[in-house]
């Protein structure tokens, strides 16, 4: 009997503690949305402009002749001799570089292709990607709880 008694609010103890853990609802959790690949890009190529100015605006000249030709088009990396650096220098070209290739590009599929892209040329898709997905995070949780106007 006296087993019992210690037996029964335990056990109660433990169903309340399991219901409690199983209702606590996280609200940015359960919708959170992946952001499109229209946005990743667009977002992307606003970062790449205040990174890289010269290569945002190789790939442009790089999609507007991908555009005309129907093809892809290559964005390549400048190698200047005895440079201790890779320069940010970059020429467009139909043909495929070797290891100057940096970024090509299809208009028409609207895919760009890293074949050398490095973290000096500027900041990547899926860190721009993961951005993207943290602030989408942080303005759920302001609209949750009502704080900074976001509503």
């Amino acid at each position: 009997m006296f087993k019992l008694l210690i037996l029964l609010p335990a056990i109660a103890l433990m169903m309340g503690c399991a219901i409690s853990i199983q209702s606590i609802k996280n609200p940015v959790a359960d919708s959170i949305a992946e952001p499109t690949a229209t946005e990743v890009r667009n977002a992307w190529f606003e970062a790449l402009d205040r990174a890289n100015p010269d290569l945002h605006d190789s790939l442009l000249v790089a999609l507007h002749l991908s555009r005309q030709t129907g093809g892809e088009v290559f964005v390549r990396r400048l190698e200047i001799e005895g440079a201790k650096s890779l320069p940010q220098r970059y020429r467009v070209s139909a043909e495929r570089g070797g290891g100057d290739n940096v970024v090509g590009v299809n208009y028409a599929t609207r895919e760009f292709l890293f074949d050398h892209y490095l973290p000096a040329d500027g900041p990547s898709m899926q860190d721009i990607r993961t951005h993207l997905q943290n602030a989408a995070s942080i303005r759920r949780i302001k609209r949750d709880l009502e704080i900074f106007g976001d509503q």
